[in-house]
């Protein structure tokens, strides 16, 4: 009697799920064609203008997507150049910003580039000639003694 339920109402005999019936073909002819129905988005120039300005200002390619009304792949395929752009726009003036900064005197701006920018750090300064070996003056020395060495090897 289970059995003559179990085909009577189409279910699965494992689970109990319903099973859909066949389809007879497409339901649409979007999907005939091989095409997908989601509808196409047209990018206009306003929209790519803006697309570069939410890249300039940091905002994540999820929240640009959602905001243009498309999917982050889409927003990456056929938006790209105005991706690279906003962002290297915004870095250009950053450090437009940061160099005219240091000119008028801030020393922060100055010591921040010259560590970023122009690859200097604090501490002691790199052996100009390059003879200096780290394993002539070793820590467990005497203050005395690393100098002594130092001054041997400058000659």
């Amino acid at each position: 009697m289970s059995e003559r339920k179990r085909v009577a109402t189409r279910t699965s005999v494992r689970a109990a799920i319903p099973v859909a019936p066949a389809s007879p073909g497409p339901a649409c002819p979007a999907e005939a064609a091989g095409r997908s129905r989601r509808a196409t988005v047209e990018i206009t120039d306003a929209m790519r203008a803006d697309i570069r300005r939410f890249a300039e200002i940091g905002t994540p390619y999820a929240i640009i997507a959602r905001i243009m009304g498309m999917s982050v792949t889409t927003l990456k395929r056929r938006c790209r150049a105005e991706l690279d752009a906003g962002v290297e726009v915004a870095n250009a003036r950053i450090a437009l910003t940061l160099f005219e900064t240091a000119m008028n005197g801030n020393t922060t701006a100055m010591l921040w580039w010259e560590k970023t920018r122009a690859g200097r750090r604090e501490g002691s300064a790199p052996d100009p000639h390059g003879t200096r070996t780290t394993e002539t003056i070793t820590r467990d020395m005497s203050a005395r003694e690393a100098a002594e060495r130092y001054r041997e090897e400058l000659g």
